[in-house]
């Protein structure tokens, strides 16, 4: 995948690269994203703003801020759903696997899913 560190007047973070490769969506629909949005609204994180778009049944969200020079500042970006064969996808499915086998447990199957969760993960 070819990605560049200045793309869609922002600088990307190693971070934020790195995400698209894991993710396996382009920059250019993330780029879109950022520079076209649907809606946007504040961060988790003071001073950064998350801005979403969709493209056919996937949401691609991007989260951004501006730097000192006010120049903007790509920090992460992910599809939502994820796309297939993705490492995101395989945690969404251990999770939901995780969901359904706690909710058809009983009280001490509950409890030691609870606990292998804890000491193990999904």
């Amino acid at each position: 995948m070819n990605t560049q560190r200045i793309f869609a007047g922002a600088v990307w973070t190693n971070h934020a690269l790195q995400r698209l490769s894991q993710r396996g969506f382009t920059q250019e629909m993330a780029g879109k994203t950022f520079s076209s949005p649907e809606f946007s609204l504040p961060g988790k994180q003071k001073g950064t703003i998350e801005y979403r778009r969709r493209f056919g049944k996937s949401q691609v969200t991007v989260i951004a801020k501006k730097n000192e020079k006010q120049e903007w500042i790509v920090l992460s970006c992910w599809i939502d759903p994820p796309l297939p064969g993705t490492e995101d996808a395989k945690k969404r499915k251990k999770y939901r696997e995780f969901q359904y086998k706690f909710k058809s447990s009983g009280f001490w199957g509950k409890t030691w899913l609870a606990l292998k969760k804890q000491f193990f993960g999904y």
